[in-house]
């Protein structure tokens, strides 16, 4: 007989205005359970967690704990009946100690209100025998890999005895390998009885360490399902609706442009950073998708930095357009025709908590302004009609990007650089931490713009991802460019391969 759930929500709605973001959604977690919840952005997912952490109260509805009604909008109640979250973006102090992490803002302390640095210890030691997750205590934090990192989160939260762990987007840094082992982390705790809520775009991974999976869609539970009793095909479907699912799955099969119009947009010959990347040669052309896939590691984003002039590079050559070019700053790399869109959008892409028609404009301002004076109405128009164009949801253009979904600022910080109509467009890892369907409005913006001439080069760690997207293929390798490939004529266990082969 199934043990009871630990955690259960009956009939939960939250509606903010006219906006219904959770419609009577079910539900529930039993001790160590793997649970994905999974959904398009905007799916109602981030609103269901809310409700569990204390974040938000719903508008109707019950949470229960062990079969007992649990206060509503109350975090630090719902910490104290073990509720933890981890979240995508870490919220560890980088410059302290794993330890003084583990037991930040409670420490045990002495007589006087002396932290008891001995008794800290102990506890931390202990908590590291119990569930066999080995870390110095001692170490900075900001220093430690950040598989290792997402340990110091986990155990943090086994530090408040906490018996349910969600999960949001917990791989979205982390490197294959890392994956794996954050994955042995999370069969651990199932032994400790731990339920984990698990939150991924990454279907793959929920394939492997879930149980069980709850779908969403418009603010409702759609489904429910064993993981072995359910199909990608299916769950994707279920996900985004019939008419996007089958568009997405159309696009891997059209026609490639390898090499585009044959016009050279960029060209690097034998480019060289001392200690980074050696020797890389590549052209990009106009109206082709190159896509340089790769281990973490591999100093694909260096690459590319140093393609934009965030970096100099120390030898070889990079010509735009025919012209001999070496960037002091992206300044340059900008007024040449090349944008930029960086892996981390948080911190290098946008201006949270500005709006989205000041994030759109960011890279176009001084088509905005006359004298010193900024035309904020021109630049709203000229919002309107990128909002329109990337199919941001909502369409407002005054809310903060902030508190849009992660797809949506995506589209944003993509949307910002189409704006200035590049002639070269870079893009680091473009889809990390957006579900099915934002990806592939973004990989039909891409393909739009492709078709208008833009040459685009593309850094993806997903190789689904690449073999949908690319009209060639490149491999790096501890920082040489090894082989590029045309799409059509490679097949995907060569690219494992060679991405395993020449670095083993």
């Amino acid at each position: 007989m199934d043990a009871p759930a630990i955690l259960r929500g009956v009939g939960l709605t939250k509606i903010y205005g006219n906006l219904v973001a959770l419609r009577d959604a079910d539900f529930s977690l039993r001790p160590g359970e793997v649970r994905a919840l999974i959904g398009s952005n905007g799916a109602g997912k981030s609103t269901l967690i809310k409700v569990f952490t204390g974040a938000i109260a719903p508008t109707l509805g019950r949470v229960e704990i062990d079969g007992v009604a649990a206060p509503l909008g109350d975090p630090s109640e719902m910490i104290r009946r073990g509720i933890a979250c981890i979240y995508q973006h870490s919220n560890l102090a980088p410059a302290m100690s794993v330890l003084d992490n583990i037991f930040l803002g409670r420490q045990p302390t002495r007589r006087f209100g002396f932290v008891d640095s001995a008794r800290q210890r102990r506890e931390a030691r202990a908590l590291l025998e119990r569930h066999r997750i080995a870390i110095d205590l001692d170490a900075t934090v900001g220093n430690l890999p950040t598989v290792k990192q997402k340990e110091v989160e986990i155990l943090k939260a086994l530090a408040l005895d906490a018996r349910v762990i969600l999960m949001d987007e917990p791989t979205a840094w982390l490197a294959a390998s890392e994956v794996a082992k954050l994955h042995d982390t999370i069969r651990m705790l199932k032994t400790r009885a731990v339920g984990i809520v698990y939150i991924s775009h990454v279907l793959d991974e929920i394939f492997a360490v879930c149980d069980t999976m709850t779908i969403m869609r418009d603010g409702r539970v759609i489904a429910e399902s064993a993981v072995a009793d359910i199909d990608r095909p299916r769950v994707v479907h279920l996900m985004v609706g019939e008419k996007l699912a089958r568009e997405s799955a159309e696009a891997a099969h059209e026609k490639r442009h390898p090499r585009g119009t044959g016009e050279i947009r960029m060209s690097a010959r034998d480019l060289t950073k001392r200690g980074v990347f050696t020797e890389v040669s590549f052209d990009l052309h106009a109206g082709e998708i190159l896509c340089i896939t790769g281990l973490i590691g591999s100093k694909r984003t260096e690459l590319l930095r140093t393609l934009f002039g965030c970096d100099r590079f120390d030898g070889g050559t990079l010509q735009i357009d025919g012209r001999t070019a070496a960037f002091a700053s992206p300044t340059g790399a900008i007024a040449a025709g090349v944008g930029f869109v960086p892996e981390d959008r948080h911190r290098e892409g946008l201006m949270l908590d500005m709006t989205m028609t000041e994030n759109l404009a960011m890279a176009t301002l001084d088509r905005f302004h006359r004298g010193l004076m900024l035309q904020r109405r021109r630049m709203s128009e000229a919002a309107r009609q990128a909002i329109a164009s990337l199919s941001i949801q909502p369409p407002d253009g005054s809310r903060p990007v902030k508190l849009l979904s992660g797809g949506n600022q995506q589209k944003v910080l993509v949307g910002k650089w189409l704006n200035r109509a590049p002639r070269i467009l870079i893009l680091d890892e473009p889809t990390v931490g957006v579900d099915v369907g934002a990806k592939a409005e973004i990989y039909r913006i891409l393909r739009r713009e492709r078709e208008r001439g833009a040459a685009i080069l593309v850094v993806s760690s997903d190789l689904e991802e690449v073999f949908t997207i690319a009209d060639r293929i490149g491999v790096m390798v501890a920082g040489r460019l090894v082989r590029i490939h045309d799409a059509d004529d490679c097949r995907l266990q060569d690219i494992v391969r060679e991405i395993g082969g020449a670095a083993a």
